[in-house]
């Protein structure tokens, strides 16, 4: 298991950077966008972070979400991309690794940047450094059923359909042994 008390480096994808969002970052996303772009290595998009984002950013501050600055990676990720230097949406987990090895990925990209396989890109990269860890064995993930964008993405990623995943929500799997299959350990 990675060390709690380590900020993870940066993961670099041919198009994206991805960068993690620590307690500092977290509190210049909440109230002082030009320092959160400067701490980002990026500007942040007009249109970045959208509401539901803005609500969370405080608990990442404080360490009070689930998956606190502290927590080694296992929490928000922004996605830098490289041919703007602009932070055009966030990704990242819901928690450290349960005991029974599943950590909860999810990500958004601004709209005017959707439909560029960015989602793919960075979600990709965000996976294989979660399959780094020893300790997971699969990545899940969930969304509207009515969101045919995040469906694709999924999808593409070559990740299975669970059952029962309530009304409107489709719940996701990325076994451990899938995504060895898929990517021969994967490409970042």
């Amino acid at each position: 298991m990675r060390d709690e008390l380590t900020l993870p480096a940066p993961i670099e994808t041919p198009r994206l950077i991805l960068h993690y969002v620590e307690a500092t970052l977290a509190r210049a996303l909440h109230s002082d966008r030009r320092l959160a772009g400067q701490l980002a290595g990026g500007m942040l998009h007009r249109d970045f972070p959208d509401p539901d984002l803005a609500n969370m950013l405080p608990g990442y501050a404080n360490g009070l979400e689930t998956a606190a600055p502290s927590s080694g990676g296992w929490g928000l990720w922004l996605l830098v991309y490289r041919p703007e230097r602009m932070v055009v949406g966030g990704i990242g987990f819901k928690g450290p690794p349960s005991v029974a090895g599943e950590v909860a990925i999810g990500y958004d990209i601004v709209r005017p940047h959707r439909r560029r396989g960015l989602a793919v890109e960075g979600t990709e990269a965000l996976i294989a450094w979660a399959f780094l860890d020893s300790q997971v064995g699969r990545v899940l993930a969930q969304c509207r059923a009515d969101n045919l964008a995040s469906v694709a993405v999924l999808r593409r990623l070559g990740f299975a359909q669970l059952p029962d995943a309530g009304p409107g929500l489709l719940r996701w799997e990325m076994p451990r042994s899938l995504w060895q299959r898929k990517t021969g350990a994967g490409r970042y």
